[in-house]
């Protein structure tokens, strides 16, 4: 186990059915769809780049192979804390991605 600051991440891949490290908590899936059109498709791996940020406030820009209807709405990385909630550190291999997708028209 080893830890790595969150902002210093440059990138993250996150894969369907695969679960989190965990220390302190469980382990929870790595991806996590929420809302209707998750019942239309979901990725088997997503990855994700740091697009800036700094401590645990860190902005990311995810990408998948998707259908030409869908496209990623809201995304949200979360990490264990190496030593609690808002620790700058991360536990490598922690983090999980919750996603929803929007349908186009």
């Amino acid at each position: 186990m080893s830890r790595i600051a969150l902002e210093s991440i440059p990138g993250l891949t996150f894969y369907k059915n695969a679960l989190t490290a965990a220390r302190r908590t469980s382990p929870i899936a790595q991806l996590v769809c929420l809302g209707k059109a998750c019942g239309l498709y979901q990725p088997d791996v997503v990855r994700c780049t740091n697009i800036g940020g700094s401590g645990t406030d860190v902005d990311w820009k995810c990408e998948a192979d998707l259908p030409s209807s869908l496209r990623f709405g809201r995304v949200e990385v979360s990490c264990e804390g190496w030593n609690g909630p808002g620790d700058p550190y991360v536990m490598k291999g922690s983090c999980s991605l919750e996603y929803n997708l929007v349908q186009l028209p």
